[in-house]
């Protein structure tokens, strides 16, 4: 089956009170927009179409310039509902296979839902996602017949006192086969009391030609919209539990759910332990054994099996190999790799450098383009001196080296293995493997001093 998706993407998002457009306002890090196209990227579809409308070339120039592959954009000139948004995309679908339909605003479908609500697609024309919710007050209904077969979607606006006891709803996402989509849409007319074109009413098209409807259920927390910045509030807090409570079916132990969040995508193997307070940002990687304590801010990062990050550290686009301790206050960053059994103490701040096996960074250092081999310990105080006002330079330190407390390694430098730096020199100089290297002033004493 060929699967194409729509993304509408035309909002104008008036009660978020922005300046931009809706599909643009951040939910975390990301815009709202960035949800869906990243689960619908995960789909494989053959095509993506993305209906814009207000401000449609900031949306479309956000999507060029921060995605991968090809996208089709067309435009709802005039907002005229859904079912109005949907036909502006119709040109762009083929005559055969299927089309998906997703909400910028509605960001936190999973995969796995909608491949229920592709299976369910099988042999039907149409299939609709639905959702048991607690306050379905705005929603359009879920009408089914004595077989509990959905026959109609009844709009809040049309729907009788009876109906709107219903706590089935419809979340806006379906799947049709295009043939089906494009005559329906044809066909829709704006006979209801908001005057638009309704998507909903392709159920009833369908069940007055008695076609079979597919549905299936999404969890609430799921179908979450915002059109303003409470209900975003909401948004947020919803992705939050969803995201903590798949961890936690994983295994993984929080200390207090209430105090973290979990924004990204979060992946972790057995027995991981998560302090309070902790915020976990884009992609991140926790292996078997992981303990992450309180106040730790995690932003795409991978840490390995039985490695320890204690308090107060933030860690962001990194890489951390098995048995490595991190913390407390340090501060990793742009690219920052620690090999196995690495450690980096309080107040030490490593950036796109590479800390070797076994080596030791434990207090007050920064490193900055910088590789250090295996078994090395840098001194507290120590800072490698990367920038000289205009480009940035590396630091390359061998295997086994002491570097003395103090110290300033001015870049570029190479520090051959089994060498040594006295404390408090200022390295300007390569040193050969096996040296001892100073560079500060003589130390001189002056006797019978008295303070004037």
């Amino acid at each position: 089956m060929g699967l194409s998706i729509v993304i509408l993407a035309a909002g104008e998002g008036r009660r978020m009170k922005t300046d931009k457009p809706k599909p643009l306002v951040n939910l975390a890090d990301l815009p709202l927009v960035q949800y869906p196209l990243n689960t619908a990227k995960a789909l494989k579809p053959e095509r993506i179409v993305l209906v814009t409308g207000y401000k449609k070339d900031e949306v479309k120039k956000y999507v060029l310039e921060n995605n991968a592959g090809d996208f089709i954009f067309c435009e709802q000139k005039e907002r005229l509902g859904t079912g109005h948004a949907v036909k502006q995309a119709a040109p762009y679908l083929p005559d055969t296979g299927k089309t998906l339909v997703l909400y910028a605003d509605v960001p936190l479908i999973s995969t796995a839902s909608l491949n229920k609500l592709i299976k369910s697609a099988q042999r039907k024309k149409i299939s609709i996602l639905t959702s048991k919710i607690t306050k379905p007050k705005g929603y359009g209904r879920i009408i089914r017949d004595e077989k509990m077969n959905p026959t109609n979607i009844r709009e809040e606006a049309d729907a009788s006192t009876q109906e709107k006891t219903i706590n089935e709803i419809f979340t806006g996402i379906m799947i049709a086969d295009n043939e089906f989509l494009k005559n329906g849409l044809k066909g829709l007319v704006r006979n209801n009391k908001a005057g638009e074109y309704y998507l909903t009413d392709l159920v009833e098209y369908a069940s007055k030609r008695k076609l079979p409807i597919g549905s299936t259920e999404a969890k609430e927390l799921e179908v979450f919209g915002a059109n303003n910045k409470k209900e975003l509030e909401g948004l947020y807090n919803a992705m939050v539990a969803l995201n903590i409570d798949a961890a936690k079916k994983k295994g993984t132990f929080f200390k207090d759910t209430s105090t973290c969040y979990v924004e990204g995508v979060l992946k972790v193997g057995k027995d991981v332990s998560i302090g309070n307070n902790v915020t976990i940002k884009g992609n991140v990687v926790l292996g078997n054994d992981v303990s992450i304590g309180s106040n730790v801010v995690l932003s795409n990062t991978k840490i390995g099996s039985n490695s320890t990050i204690k308090e107060f550290c933030s860690i962001e686009d990194s890489k951390i190999a098995e048995n490595v301790e991190v913390g407390p206050f340090a501060r990793l960053r742009n690219g920052a790799v620690l090999d196995s059994s690495a450690k980096i103490g309080n107040f030490v701040e490593v950036k796109k450098s590479r800390i070797g096996q076994n080596t030791k960074a434990n207090h007050h250092a920064y490193i900055g383009d910088a590789d250090i081999g295996k078994k090395s310990n840098i001194g507290a105080g120590t800072i490698t001196c990367n920038y000289d006002g205009e480009n940035k330079h590396k630091t390359k330190i061998g295997d086994s080296v002491f570097i003395g407390s103090n110290s300033s390694l001015v870049a570029p430098l190479k520090v051959g293995k089994k060498s040594y730096v006295a404390a408090g020199s200022v390295v300007t100089s390569d040193v050969p493997a096996g040296s001892l290297a100073f560079g500060r002033a003589k130390q001189k004493n002056k006797s019978n001093w008295k303070k004037k």
